[in-house]
């Protein structure tokens, strides 16, 4: 069972995304401002996805998006962000700071669920891999250089 944050400061919204994770037999975590989000990311280093709104209490949500892509235990947790409508130019932002996909609210009930199915996919098979760890590490060759797994 993986974990999924979810930040959302309205509490309709966040048990319908809980919902969702919990359909796919994932374990919700959810947040309601900013606090809540970082309170939460300290003390489950094993988060697996985040879906976020970026219009939270207490903090600017492109300053909460980069703090959490930027945190070690979370850089390969996919962010998927849902919230009010962007330009072109602040999407291109966010994808920098480490969003990983975006949709405008209100999603599709079936299009955010099939987003989050392919993060937790992405992210399960991320953890096959050692990625903190040299390339080589995972074939258990001594010279290193191949980062494909021997069956």
């Amino acid at each position: 069972m993986q974990k999924v944050l979810i930040a959302e400061k309205d509490p309709e919204t966040r048990e319908h995304y809980a919902s969702l994770v919990k359909a796919l037999g994932h374990r919700p975590l959810v947040c309601e401002d900013a606090i809540a989000v970082l309170d939460c990311a300290s003390a489950h280093p094993e988060i697996d996805a985040i879906v976020m709104d970026l219009d939270l209490p207490g903090a600017w949500g492109e300053q909460l998006l980069e703090v959490l892509s930027g945190l070690d235990h979370l850089a390969q947790a996919p962010i998927i962000v849902v919230s009010a409508p962007r330009s072109r130019t602040e999407l291109m932002r966010l994808l920098v700071m480490g969003m990983h996909q975006w949709f405008e609210k209100p999603p599709e009930s079936r299009e955010l669920m099939d987003a989050i199915r392919t993060c937790l996919e992405r992210s399960a098979a991320l953890d096959i891999f050692d990625v903190d760890g040299p390339l080589g590490a995972q074939t258990g060759s001594a010279e290193g250089g191949s980062w494909l797994m021997h069956a």
